[in-house]
């Protein structure tokens, strides 16, 4: 999984971040969302499109996620 991908699914699951309703917020499906952020059994990394998508709806900026290691 790459960095944005992996890093974005820690914040979603520290923030408690509810994915059905980022779902309908984003227009991005349900099954891409959980397998991207909350699926052990599958590592599909995020669109561009997808990452930017959440970030916008998250409003934080998305190269915030980009850093190897999160501080």
């Amino acid at each position: 999984m790459d960095a944005p991908t992996r890093n974005l699914s820690r914040y979603v699951k520290d923030k408690g971040i509810n994915l059905a309703r980022m779902s309908r917020a984003t227009g991005i499906s349900y099954r891409a969302l959980y397998d991207s952020l909350a699926n052990p059994d599958r590592e599909r990394d995020l669109r561009a499109g997808e990452l930017m998508g959440i970030c916008k709806f998250l409003d934080v900026n998305p190269m915030d996620f980009n850093k190897e290691v999160m501080q």
